[in-house]
């Protein structure tokens, strides 16, 4: 089973495509307007990620329909799934998810940071503050311009970037706004800090697909230019 599948349809095929007559995709969303509904073999409405039935709705319709792997395809789903791994497992299903510690260093951009300059890595200067990020560029520790985007954010979600002080201010109030009315409200409630600003970094643009078996082992790293997204 997919979980919050939303747009999706091209993994729905390749997995079909994969089992042919030896099993079944179902999918589940929580908008039944889903255009992957028209290909799974089976489908059903789920709650919403947040909503305290989503998942003993999940556990009763993976038992119910013998599922053997449950997979999400939406990041903020990852975190629920990873809590309660263990539920499914007793169940006979296998939630393909990292531990919840993995998960949370991802979807926490500070998080990110901190691991990354612990473990000996560059990175971007990282802060939750925007008068520190002012306090910098006056001590010409860092310049404009500065990108401005949630702290638990995906899928591009008011990223943007500010090229003197009042992009800043706006750019933040605005954050916080998009923050307020979209899905990140309910990651970022554990913080008042909603809003990180960081270093632009100019210059070429790649991304890493790793790719593991079921025990974490790497098995592939596919190097990509990013020319257009």
């Amino acid at each position: 089973m997919l979980t919050s599948v939303g747009r999706r349809a091209y993994l729905v095929k390749y997995f079909k495509e994969v089992l042919g007559n030896d099993g079944k995709v179902f999918v589940c969303n929580s908008d039944d307007k889903s255009i992957t509904f028209k290909y799974a073999d089976e489908k059903v409405i789920s709650p919403l990620i947040y909503d305290s039935n989503y998942i003993l709705f999940l556990l009763e319709y993976c038992k119910e329909n013998r599922i053997d792997i449950v997979i999400s395809l939406f990041d903020i789903d990852l975190l629920m799934l990873a809590k309660h791994k263990k539920q499914f497992e007793k169940i006979g299903t296998k939630v393909i998810v990292s531990d919840p510690i993995i998960i949370e260093v991802c979807n926490d951009k500070w998080k990110t940071y901190k691991f990354l300059i612990d473990n000996g890595f560059h990175a971007p200067m990282s802060f939750l503050d925007m008068n520190e990020v002012i306090e910098k560029i006056s001590e010409r520790k860092l310049s404009y311009p500065v990108v401005v985007k949630p702290r638990y954010g995906c899928g591009s979600i008011s990223v943007a970037i500010a090229y003197d002080e009042e992009d800043l201010r706006y750019l933040t109030k605005k954050a916080n706004e998009d923050i307020a009315n979209s899905y990140l409200k309910y990651e970022s409630a554990v913080t008042n800090d909603k809003v990180i600003y960081q270093e632009c970094l100019i210059g070429q643009e790649y991304g890493a697909d790793i790719i593991n078996d079921l025990n974490g082992e790497t098995q592939n790293v596919i190097i990509r230019k990013k020319l257009a997204m």
